[in-house]
């Protein structure tokens, strides 16, 4: 029998060569589409993180359900995509290739309209045990697809490069370099311009259209190429649906819930530090007026009736001011928000800096909690960055209310901040300071009180007692000079207040070295707020979770 004669791999038509390349055009199409895929994965990654917050936090605990999720099934991915490409002929790798990423958009399309619902079920429970399965139903059949695409295109490349590596080191560089800008693209563009819901119906609609082009471009079989673009325009179509029709799907979610009508969504911002929600709240009652409220990430962190009587926490921190900072001339506040407290400071007269990361909050103080930045000074800018610049004496009053989520950064609450805060004090200037305690947790509580403490010598602490054992939003107030306890006990009895105010400022008591259990400063070269705070935070975050689904969708 006569031997057939090899073909050389550069002669066969399927997989010509670009002229001076040395490489098939086929595979340029591919390699573009390893690299989308790429930047999908750390893209889903992301915004995974940000779309969980609002349900189970960021803790540390939540961040390591996150990162090993997408490390499994990154892994599973890989080892699927061996096996398959060691079992499959060249046309069904092909097919293999461009169907992946319409499983991965058709499952993100999927998870987008199923987590509003699953997730406010999945925050009633363990809260560690949720992030997990949170992560699962944003991430695992994503991943495992889109990650598979790198041994099923590896294999597709063998015959282009038979000898050492086959191609692996060039597709392992293409996924990870397209990982890079995924990164960049949703810090920069997606996260400032799209809400998280919005994003993914992008992604996924995106997905269907680059394998449609793809599709068109490549020599498939009728039947195959058929297959494949009805996939595409199914995904295409839901995904413009859900888009189109998000408002009622959110009213849906609305009636879900038996407070739902009592919320108004008035505006919406979005950006890396987190998702802003201002609401119109509609009190029970008949003949009742509505107030606002600014929403963070799920957490309702200022509040405002109709008649402008400031709610909750703020109002609290401005009784603290009245008591022991009266003839505040030159006031600095860490932290804006709704912009309540720099609001109230400058209506007492004297000159207020206030301090704030994100625009966001300062255009929705503006444009709905009545906050004129006219006669404040007014700074985008980290409040960390801020005092160790401004290492002056200039101020004798200092209000921090710095909180991301469900608690103070770290880096804002070791030794080195406070003393660059107290740098900026004049003599016998107060600093008032918003944080929470957990009744659970007292290792936690000291390690803060110790912390401000080893800075400033005199120290009041005002805790709310909790009868139920929450966590619960407190206060401290530090000095150089001595503090009367007594100064917050009288206010108490002079003013009308809300009973929980009433007993925190009946509460107030002087911390000392020698009331300290276990006292430990955390400085920045060993800042372990992250771990003390851990289960404080997911108890913080479960006391939470009794919103309308459709507010916690961001």
């Amino acid at each position: 029998m006569a031997k057939k004669k090899k073909i050389p791999p550069e002669s066969r038509t399927p997989e010509r060569r670009t002229p001076g390349k040395g490489v098939p055009i086929r595979l340029r199409h591919y390699e573009a589409l390893i690299f989308i895929t790429g930047a999908v994965t750390l893209s889903l990654e992301v915004l995974a993180s940000r779309i969980m917050t609002p349900y189970f936090g960021v803790s540390l605990y939540i961040w390591a359900g996150i990162l090993s999720i997408t490390l499994i099934f990154l892994a599973l991915g890989y080892q699927l995509g061996g096996l398959v490409s060691q079992r499959r002929q060249k046309e069904a790798l092909q097919l293999s290739l461009l169907a992946a990423p319409l499983w991965a958009a058709l499952s993100i399309v999927m998870a987008t309209a199923v987590y509003p619902v699953v997730f406010p079920f999945l925050a009633t429970i363990n809260l560690i045990i949720a992030s997990f399965l949170g992560g699962i139903i944003l991430l695992a059949l994503p991943l495992v697809v889109l990650s598979a695409m790198n041994p099923l295109l590896i294999a597709l490349a063998r015959d282009a490069n038979p000898e050492g590596d086959a191609g692996a080191g060039r597709v392992f560089f293409i996924s990870t370099v397209g990982s890079v800008a995924g990164v960049v693209l949703t810090a920069f563009l997606m996260i400032p311009h799209l809400t998280n819901f919005r994003a993914l119906l992008w992604m996924s609609l995106g997905l269907g259209l680059v394998v449609a082009v793809i599709s068109l471009l490549q020599e498939i079989p009728g039947p195959r190429k058929k297959r494949l673009l009805w996939g595409c325009a199914l995904v295409v179509l839901l995904s413009g649906v859900l888009l189109a029709g998000q408002r009622a799907y959110f009213r849906m979610l609305a009636g879900m819930s038996d407070i739902g009508k009592n919320f108004e969504v008035l505006a919406e911002y979005t950006s890396v530090f987190g998702n802003i929600k201002v609401l119109e709240v509609y009190p029970e009652g008949e003949g009742r007026k509505p107030g606002r409220a600014y929403l963070q990430d799920g957490i309702i962190q200022n509040m405002v009736t109709a008649d402008g009587v400031i709610l909750d926490h703020t109002g609290f921190m401005m009784r603290l001011v009245e008591a022991y900072a009266p003839q505040a001339k030159n006031s600095l506040v860490l932290g804006v928000a709704a912009g309540m407290i720099p609001r109230a400071l400058h209506r007492q007269g004297g000159k207020v800096t206030a301090v704030e990361i994100n625009p966001n909050s300062l255009t929705a103080a503006t444009k709905f909690f009545d906050f004129d930045p006219k006669g404040i000074e007014v700074l985008v800018e980290d409040a960390r960055t801020f005092v160790r610049r401004h290492n002056v004496p200039a101020y004798d009053l200092v209000v921090t209310d710095l909180f991301h989520g469900d608690c103070t950064p770290d880096y804002l609450l070791t030794v080195e901040f406070f003393r660059e805060v107290k740098a900026c004090l004049q003599p016998g200037g107060v600093v008032i300071i918003n944080t929470y305690f957990d009744p659970a947790n007292e290792a936690a509580n000291e390690t803060i009180l110790a912390t401000v403490g080893a800075v400033f010598p005199y120290l009041l602490e005002l805790r709310s007692p909790s009868s139920a054992g929450l966590v619960e939003s407190a206060c401290m107030v530090a000095a150089n000079v001595p503090l009367d306890p007594q100064v917050a006990v009288n206010l108490a009895d002079q003013e009308s207040m809300p009973p929980k105010d009433y007993q925190t400022l009946k509460a107030a008591r002087l911390v000392t070295p020698a009331m300290l259990k276990n006292p430990r400063v955390v400085s920045d070269d060993h800042n372990i707020f992250s771990i003390l705070f851990a289960s404080s935070q997911l108890r913080y975050r479960s006391q939470f979770n009794k919103l309308p689904p459709n507010l916690l969708v961001n």
